[in-house]
């Protein structure tokens, strides 16, 4: 990266001024537009805090003087003819005046038929993926013995074929669009909601807790556990990084019988942990998972498609219930 002075950047452009693009150091999400004229930002290297010229007022300001929602700067970049800023900053609170996270929360009406292109073609794209994974024939882990469990290897977690980067992308966009975000951290269970939960807990801002299979303490330790048994296998969970009274975003892979996240989420109750949303890639409603997992807990898990098995191969689909939050 090249290196500017203060004397390098082109003010003269635009009346003093140059526009600031700001973005939150964690999340990464764009957070405002803003002007700081030289002296603002000789202000903000002194400080370290983020200080801009208002346009309607005719004055320099301090981002969060008034509202406690401060900007700790940690990154100022310019662009390649130096008449633009990138600031990159640690946001405290909310960046927006109407008490949003990010000013950009807008979307325009016309614009839609741009998205729905975007949709579409990362949709065909995923479905082909899906079409295309592999099926593993598992003994049953359950009472029935003589069954076997149908394992659909997913692409998007599984990574076999390693899915294309954009792909987990858009995926990551949508759950957290439909998501809160007032919780304490994500949550996932070892080891494929890794992938996924991960950019989730990057786009949230937010701590990734990791339910393990393994024994990652001392015996002494009173880590909270639970047995569960899913279609292919049996186990146990050890619950690190969760403490009684947080509340999590559960994410996970895939939901099938609903085994594992039955006995979670009795896991978590149990420790007066708030679930405030479960979130899976996919759902295989042959097995009815989904609908059994509410039934016994209450607990209603959005799925983003839906994989079916028909004359022995995978069938996917973008789940109807998820389609108008898109």
């Amino acid at each position: 990266m090249n290196e500017i002075k203060i004397n390098d950047l082109d003010f003269k452009k635009n009346n003093g001024l140059i526009p600031v693009i700001v973005q939150d150091f964690k999340t990464r999400k764009v957070l405002m537009l803003a002007y700081m004229n030289e002296i603002a930002l000789r202000k903000t290297l002194e400080t370290g805090y983020a200080f801009y010229w208002s346009r309607s007022r005719r004055k320099i300001w301090m981002k969060g003087e008034t509202s406690g929602n401060f900007q700790k700067v940690k990154r100022i970049i310019a662009d390649c003819d130096n008449d633009a800023i990138l600031l990159i900053v640690e946001q405290i609170g909310n960046a927006c005046h109407k008490n949003k996270k990010s000013c950009f929360h807008n979307r325009i009406s016309e614009a839609k038929i741009l998205e729905e292109k975007i949709n579409k073609d990362f949709l065909k794209r995923i479905i082909e993926y899906y079409e295309n994974a592999y099926i593993i024939k598992m003994p049953w882990a359950g009472k029935d013995k003589e069954k076997n469990y149908m394992y659909i290897v997913n692409p998007l977690t599984e990574h076999i074929p390693p899915p294309e980067p954009e792909i987990l992308e858009w995926i990551a966009e949508i759950i957290d669009r439909i998501t809160l975000d007032d919780f304490d951290k994500v949550l996932t269970i070892e080891a494929l909601g890794i992938p996924i939960a991960t950019l989730i807990a990057n786009r949230k801002g937010k701590p990734l807790a990791i339910v393990r299979k393994r024994v990652f303490h001392e015996p002494s330790m009173n880590v909270p556990s639970i047995e569960y048994t899913s279609g292919f296998e049996n186990g146990k969970y050890y619950l690190y990084g969760v403490k009684e009274g947080e509340s999590v975003l559960l994410i996970d892979d895939t939901v099938s019988t609903g085994g594992t996240l039955i006995a979670l989420i009795k896991l978590l109750k149990n420790l007066k942990i708030r679930i405030v949303d479960i979130i899976c890639t996919i759902e295989k409603p042959d097995y009815g998972g989904a609908k059994i997992v509410e039934k016994e807990t209450g607990m209603k898990i959005k799925t983003i498609f839906q994989v079916f098995i028909k004359n022995g191969k995978p069938y996917a689909r973008l789940n109807p219930e998820i389609l108008n939050l898109i």
